[in-house]
């Protein structure tokens, strides 16, 4: 597991869970091993999302990929419903500061073929080689 910071908040959730069922205390390994297998699980509900929606011809999952997942993988949904409503959540320790994560896979600058048309014509010299 990185040491960065939502892999940080992902162990402090996944200890929270743990005394929220009941658990006292923890080894950190094995707080580690449940932190790594939950990033692991949640990374590969996202990538099945993901490829259900591209099959799909969508660029973005939504929630009937997330039900088709859960299907694929057997998870009944009434356990969990069940232990939404049975589980009251314990409050993390501390604040999370909302941080804006910038978007590394948009583009800088657009290609030529998707600059508008009336931002070509004032680039382009005209026919008549005036520079009008």
């Amino acid at each position: 597991m990185e040491s960065n910071y939502p892999s940080h908040m992902l162990e402090v959730s996944v200890a929270q869970m743990c005394l929220t069922v009941g658990w006292s205390k923890t080894k950190p390994s094995a707080l580690t091993y449940l932190t790594a297998l939950l990033e692991r699980y949640l990374r590969k509900i996202a990538q099945l999302c993901m490829g259900s929606a591209e099959l799909n011809n969508r660029t973005a999952a939504n929630l009937n990929d997330l039900a088709f997942v859960f299907v694929y993988l057997r998870i009944d949904m009434e356990q969990l419903v069940e232990y939404c409503r049975e589980v009251t959540p314990n409050p993390l320790p501390y604040p999370v500061p909302f941080v804006a994560v910038p978007n590394g896979g948009h583009l800088s600058r657009l290609p030529s073929f998707a600059v508008p048309r009336n931002e070509l014509k004032r680039k382009r010299p005209s026919a008549a080689g005036n520079g009008e």
